[in-house]
């Protein structure tokens, strides 16, 4: 019986071939993306989940969670506190790290350090090396496989010596795998013990700084929030006027994507909503193209009539039937399926190289992958196969075989929804696509607040640290050289953050500060709209002095044209960028975006403090980049002889703070066109349906006299009128969605009558263009021919 079915369905693929192919493309190429959203999605919830603790795993979080620094005590003295806590690990990420072996230095981009008992909470696979004694000298360090194999090559790397830029000397004590998603980025470990060289013992366990994220693990299935409060009563003890503190314990199942938090540095977030809205187009493609199967299935029902018909009268039953369509369907799906898994592997570097990840199939392909296969082509094939199937076995036999005219009419109603359904999502992916478009060409022209053209910036080594002044002035003596300035870091990094009391009133208000020197306003070309700024020449500006934003003398209870000259004085200054007990306003500045326009312009203060100058701002003229960025390097090597010369210009900077957002865009950009092609391909079909099924009284109209705009205009307008109708349903659902993307930004384009008159135009055209070609072949058909017969 299967081999009858087979069998007919072959001959029926065959028989229509060119309504099967239309199928198999639109089945295929929805399929494919799905498959590849798939992927996608996939790889972005498996985060953390190689680690064995998964579930037990938690981030100790104070405030509201912006930074998620704490200071070295609170986790140890939370464990001392309440012994439900089984294991604590600090980390502080020291970011790149210059080291050298022998005579070559590399540059390890992500090294972190962590307490021993990191290797007790987080999975990781010891390749060489102990666990145990990993750790056990303060100058240790671990290092991914990746990075042994570059400093190294095939080499045994135990007990070897790599030195810093400052001379000190660290031991391979392990090497390890790499982290497989890992939300810590990870190229190397360092003992958490040696801060306690570098600075004193007490630094190990303190509350001066805020520098290190900590994570608890905790009983399973333990009551964190119970955890909290305790928590949060205990720390009120020792910060009595801090009466809005709050503590999150936040499980390690959600770290990734919080993406609230916006200063823990050496991790690495995903944007849930991006993911979602990423399967949802994964859906909508794939249902657009099983509407396709629907429509032009229901479509060629009348041509296999007869067949229905006779069977029936041989006995067949209607549940043999179904069964055998449903047959069909499943088959086709199959075959766009074993299409799909094709044109995936074939796709997957491009697509890679799209959403910036390193994506593999075969990774997936398991027992699992194979069950969900097999089970996602049986509900396909019997979602796009179910009403086909019922629709066909409904033929009345006799009537049939009489050659009485087949029922069509609640087909034809339903065909309509279908179409309509289909270009509802088309068109609301044009909206969408539109308004992001519109959105970040605004993000890239928005007026920053500050010249962010033709700088790069350089991190600061050791070697540079001893020589600012040297380095600068021969840099200077280039006239391709605009301008020299030293920070804390680069300008959209800014991440410091200090609470100041400006009234002596007990309102503390939170300001990010920024360390500069006096040439860095005018390097950004900053507004300084009251007050003066930084001298050179001045040394009591020195570690002693603040410029504030517009935003911090608002919130601070300031009054801007007396701001500047306003002395305040500290509790908490030691150990900060800010180090004076008492300190004075010298100036305010224009506000800037130093942060994403997802965010509000905060508070923010530049302070001149040489001791946490991070970075180099270098202002180049545009002519010849590539030669002056050479000639920066050649002066660079002089004063940081065996160190990488690498450089970031600014714009790319900012750029980089909308990765997520343009990534959305790209996939708006390719994925609607795909849906809109394979809404085509159904169009197409289902005109050439309409015109073939109105042969007769095509015929019929031109031996009247009917013109050809007339017969073209009488086969469209059906068509026109079903995208209309498309429109006036996505507008609403489109307005909706995106208005609630829109409101993650800050800064944003208001959603204009505009973007829905392009959508109707688009989608009108489109709807046209694909049904001209039918309209047109029928139109200019010889009437004879459909008419010699009757």
């Amino acid at each position: 019986m299967i081999k009858h079915y087979l069998k007919t369905a072959f001959r029926n693929i065959y028989r229509n071939f060119g309504y099967s192919l239309i199928n198999f493309i639109g089945l295929s190429i929805g399929i494919t993306l799905f498959i590849l959203i798939m992927l996608y999605v996939h790889n972005e919830y498996s985060y953390d989940k190689f680690n064995e603790n998964y579930n037990r795993i938690y981030r100790f979080e104070f405030g509201d969670a912006e930074s998620v620094h704490l200071p070295s005590a609170a986790g140890l003295d939370a464990q001392d506190w309440f012994p439900e806590i089984e294991k604590v690990v600090r980390f502080k990420s020291w970011g790149s790290f210059v080291l050298n072996y022998e005579t070559t230095a590399f540059k390890i981009p992500k090294v972190m350090l962590a307490d021993s008992s990191f290797f007790d909470v987080f999975t990781t696979r010891f390749i060489l090396g102990d666990p145990e004694t990993a750790f056990d000298v303060s100058n240790s360090i671990i290092l991914t496989e990746r990075v042994a194999k570059i400093f190294f090559g095939d080499k045994d790397p135990l007990g070897q010596i790599l030195k810093t830029t400052q001379g000190f000397e660290l031991v391979v004590k392990g090497v390890i795998q790499e982290f497989p998603n890992f939300h810590i980025q990870i190229d190397a470990l360092i003992p958490f013990n040696l801060l306690g060289v570098i600075n004193s013992k007490e630094f190990l366990r303190s509350y001066g700084t805020w520098q290190f994220q900590t994570y608890f693990l905790l009983p399973e299935s333990f009551d964190n929030k119970n955890l909290e409060e305790k928590l949060v009563n205990k720390f009120k003890e020792r910060w009595t006027d801090w009466e809005d503190l709050s503590i999150t314990l936040r499980p390690l199942k959600d770290v990734y994507f919080a993406d609230h938090t916006k200063a823990d540095f050496g991790v690495v977030h995903g944007n849930k909503n991006n993911v979602k809205l990423f399967l949802a187009i994964g859906i909508f493609i794939i249902f657009i193209a099983c509407i396709n199967f629907i429509n032009l299935t229901t479509a060629k029902a009348a041509s296999r009539a007869t067949e229905v018909g006779i069977k029936k009268v041989h006995g067949a039953y209607k549940r043999q039937l179904i069964f055998q369509f449903l047959s069909e369907s499943i088959l086709i799906i199959f075959i766009s399926f074993l299409i799909a898994v094709t044109l995936v592997q074939l796709l997957l570097p491009v697509y890679n190289n799209l959403i910036q990840k390193e994506l593999s199939f075969i990774e997936v392909v398991n027992p699992q992958f194979i069950m969900i296969s097999i089970a996602g082509i049986l509900l396909t094939g019997i979602f796009a196969g179910i009403y086909p199937s019922f629709y066909l076995t409904a033929f009345n036999s006799v009537s049939v075989l009489k050659g009485e005219k087949t029922r069509g009419k609640s087909a034809a109603i339903f065909r309509k929804i279908l179409i309509i359904i289909q270009f509802t999502i088309s068109v609301a992916l044009i909206i969408s696509t539109i308004t992001v478009q519109k959105q970040l060409s605004y993000l890239k022209n928005k007026d920053m607040g500050f010249t962010k053209e033709n700088i790069l910036t350089i991190a600061l080594n050791s070697n540079l640290g001893s020589q600012k002044d040297a380095f600068k002035q021969k840099l200077l003596e280039h006239p391709e050289i605009i301008g020299v300035s030293y920070s804390g870091g680069p300008i959209s990094s800014i991440r410091n953050t200090e609470n100041f009391d400006f009234n002596s009133d007990g309102e503390l208000t939170s300001i990010q500060l920024h360390p500069i020197d006096p040439a860095y306003l005018d390097l950004y070309e900053i507004e300084l709209i009251e007050g003066r700024n930084f001298s050179f020449d001045n040394k009591t500006d020195h570690q002693q002095k603040i410029i504030l934003n517009e935003e911090a003398v608002k919130q601070g209870g300031l009054k801007m044209d007396s701001a500047a000259g306003t002395i305040f004085h500290r509790d908490r200054w030691y150990l900060t960028a800010l180090p004076s007990k008492e300190c004075e306003v010298i100036g305010v500045f224009k506000n800037f975006h130093y942060r994403s326009l997802h965010e509000t312009i905060g508070p923010q203060g530049l302070v001149w403090n040489e001791d946490w100058l991070g970075a180099i701002n270098i202002k180049i003229r545009p002519e010849n980049t590539q030669k002056t960025i050479e000639l920066i390097e050649t002066v660079f090597k002089e004063f940081s002889n065996n160190i990488p010369f690498e450089y970031a210009f600014v714009n790319e900077e900012i750029d980089s703070l909308y990765k997520s957002d343009n990534q959305l865009g790209k996939f708006f950009r390719y994925f609607a066109l795909i849906a809109i092609i394979i809404a085509m391909l159904g169009l197409f079909g289902l005109a050439a349906f309409i015109a073939e099924s109105r042969t007769k009284e095509i015929g019929i109209r031109k031996a009247l006299g009917s013109s050809v705009s007339k017969i073209v205009l009488m086969i469209s307008k059906e068509f026109f009128k079903w995208v209309i109708i498309a429109n006036l349903i996505a507008i609403p659902i489109a307005y909706y969605g995106m208005n609630k993307w829109l409101q993650t930004f800050a800064f944003k384009v208001r959603i204009t009558p505009d973007i829905f008159i392009l959508s109707a135009i688009i989608s009108l055209l489109i709807a046209l263009l694909t049904v001209l070609y039918q309209a047109l072949k029928a139109a200019r058909s010889n009437p004879a021919d459909s008419l010699r017969y009757e």
